[in-house]
């Protein structure tokens, strides 16, 4: 007979394990910056993805780039703020609305949906937005300019 405290126990490990399966498959893909298969930039550092995520001017191949925020779901958020512009939420929101404010900029769009965001990517060759690598594989109109986290 199975008690009430080491049900409750057993129930918690089966959701912990439940949880870190997802994050093992989350894990095996790989988020990736990318940019129109048109577009002539063939790589940008972190620092030049981070300014280009602020609003700054950034350019490749003698044209200016701008970015698309992918927010099409929570974990992509969170590896947007710590892994591409590394800074809180809160911190870039303040930078982006103190250049609004300042300089007039404006701040990058945000696509709710992965699908609507490489179409987005596609059909502008200036764009440069992020994505799940498997989201991207195989899109002859994108091309990937790195591993997110990878320099």
């Amino acid at each position: 007979m199975i008690t009430g405290g080491a049900l409750w126990r057993r129930h918690l490990l089966g959701i912990i394990v439940c949880l870190l399966t997802m994050r093992v498959a989350l894990a095996a893909d790989r988020v990736v910056l990318i940019a129109n298969s048109g577009n002539s930039v063939s790589e940008l550092n972190s620092l030049e993805v981070q300014k280009l995520f602020l609003g700054l001017t950034v350019y490749a191949g003698g044209s200016a780039l701008h970015p698309l925020r992918n927010e099409s779901d929570q974990l992509l958020r969170e590896i947007f703020y710590q892994d591409i512009i590394s800074m809180s939420e809160l911190t870039y929101e303040r930078r982006l609305l103190a250049l609004t404010l300042q300089q007039g900029r404006t701040a990058p769009p945000i696509y709710k949906s992965s699908r609507q965001l490489v179409s987005a990517v596609a059909s502008d060759p200036a764009a440069i937005s992020f994505a799940w690598a498997t989201e991207v594989a195989n899109d002859p109109r994108i091309k990937v300019l790195r591993v997110v986290g990878q320099e």
